[in-house]
């Protein structure tokens, strides 16, 4: 019981901390501090978790990623990439319900914490031009902008899926994640875009050469994940071959200036935070015996997985926090290859559900006051989206069963 209260309290001082104004990362490591001392870890404790976390191997490597994701999106920002991205799209695709979803889609590619602020912008002006409420435009900027996390390899929830379940392919969890995706664009099309008036852009420039300038500007997105896919180069390796394509389509002699002031030690600190609460939780012995007793049994398994990352995804606001409570007792059960694969599929959606609707969501966060829109506006529009992603995340686990249970 101690536990639990230990937990419930080091996590209610997230949103505290975050009111004053303390970063996402900060206040992660003072709450795996809190939850040691409540626990009765103790502070030796503490302090052996903080250095496991800052020199395994593998989880230096995905802070190296991190903070080169951070720094490309910095750079094809700063360097306009964005804006060259949209015009060609607008030329090539013609349409405005499509160009609505793309925008904050492309912008997830990012994979920066907060990230549907750097599309608010473009969905405000679209919202201006075609007459779209304020309310709408802030959940469409919401729902299109967080499908990246679900599919691209060096997303935060995936690179941690991939460390904890080492067994497991990332590649099929995406695959799996797939069919999510799918349903998810067509609820938020169906709910939110067809509100969009249907308009055609009429544009004399030929759609040739304008795919290949979006391919063009693009490319410094996708190239690590051909390289991996490929050639199995690690992403921390591979995202040089993006400064490179960086480089090359905008060669500039403040190149290496303008990498060392795009470094965000605010996002590698998140991520650290993450991995030290979850270092911390994974020596709290009840609490690990308990969530193995539940998912161990197979009656309890589901339930299990989905109101833990209920717990950790609403109280943190992080997709990937449950996913580091959940995932090494999973990776640990006397289960089978498919069957850990399709537990970690539901555990990794039922966390991104979690977060994507929590009031401590930066990303909604920020949306709403971009937008100068009230949360509970938000949930008010956004209830039937809600509900709808709810039951289709609780069916995943039975659309799968049949064929990997």
């Amino acid at each position: 019981m101690r536990e639990f209260l230990a937990i419930l309290v080091s996590f209610a001082t997230i949103p505290v901390l975050s009111r004053r104004k303390i970063s996402l990362g900060i206040s992660l490591i003072i709450c795996a501090f809190v939850l040691s001392l409540l626990s009765g870890l103790g502070v030796f404790t503490y302090f052996e978790a903080a250095y496991q976390t800052l020199t395994d191997l593998a989880r230096v490597q995905q802070y190296i990623v991190v903070l080169e994701i951070s720094i490309l999106g910095a750079l094809l920002k700063k360097y306009n990439f964005i804006d060259k991205i949209v015009d060609s799209l607008t030329k090539v695709v013609k349409n405005i319900r499509i160009i609505i979803m793309f925008i904050p889609a492309l912008i997830g590619f990012l994979v920066v914490p907060g990230g549907a602020i750097i599309s608010a912008p473009f969905i405000d002006k679209i919202g201006d031009d075609y007459s779209i409420p304020k309310t709408n435009r802030g959940i469409m900027n919401l729902i299109f902008r967080h499908i990246a996390m679900l599919m691209m390899p060096y997303s935060n929830g995936l690179l941690i899926t991939a460390l904890l379940v080492p067994q497991i392919s990332i590649y099929k969890v995406i695959g799996l994640n797939l069919v999510f995706i799918a349903i998810y664009i067509f609820l938020g099309y169906m709910l939110q875009m067809r509100k969009v008036e249907m308009v055609e852009i009429k544009s004399d420039e030929p759609v040739s050469t304008n795919l290949i300038k979006l391919i063009k500007y693009t490319s410094p997105i996708y190239i690590v994940v051909f390289l991996n896919l490929l050639f199995n180069i690690p992403f921390y390796i591979g995202m040089l071959a993006n400064f490179l394509a960086v480089y090359l389509l905008h060669p500039t002699k403040d190149f290496f200036k303008d990498i060392v002031e795009s470094i965000n030690i605010k996002i590698i600190l998140s991520i650290v935070g993450v991995y030290l609460v979850q270092n911390v939780i994974s020596r709290l012995g009840y609490l690990n015996t308990y969530l193995t007793s539940v998912f161990s049994n197979t009656d309890t398994l589901v339930i299990g997985i989905i109101l833990s990352s209920i717990f950790f995804g609403l109280t943190t606001g992080i997709s990937y926090s449950s996913l580091g409570v959940i995932l090494p007792i999973l990776a640990q059960l006397p289960i089978s290859e498919n069957r850990l694969l399709l537990l970690t599929h539901y555990a990794f959606i039922w966390g991104f559900v979690s977060y994507m609707f929590s009031p401590l969501h930066l990303c909604q966060i920020f949306t709403c006051e971009f937008f100068e829109i009230e949360q509970a506006a938000l949930y008010k529009e956004y209830r039937k989206f809600i509900l709808a992603l709810v039951l289709v995340a609780l069916l995943m686990y039975f659309f799968w069963l049949p064929i990997l249970g």
